[in-house]
């Protein structure tokens, strides 16, 4: 995989906001993010090892480059949920 891509493993969660509550203590209200859904633009590489197994990477898009069939876009959608009760 290109140096300038990182697995996918770690890009994505860099691509989702960590928001702390907010809570009013004088109106005793309190605000909780329970879920995302992101979509991003993102070039990927897709690499297969000899023995089968395969890499995917990813980074925001670099740069435009026109191919012979435009347009191509690649995006990545990402909905992230909260479980369980947090205190």
């Amino acid at each position: 995989m290109d140096e300038a891509f990182l697995p996918l493993a770690e890009l994505v969660p860099g691509l989702l906001p960590v928001l702390p509550d907010l809570y009013d203590a004088e109106s005793g209200t309190r605000s909780r993010i329970t879920g995302y859904d992101v979509t991003t633009p993102i070039e990927l590489s897709i690499d297969v090892a000899a023995d089968g197994t395969v890499a995917l990477g990813g980074v925001p898009p670099l740069y435009h480059v026109s191919t012979s069939m435009l347009p191509v876009f690649h995006s990545i959608r990402l909905v992230a949920v909260r479980e369980g009760e947090v205190s």
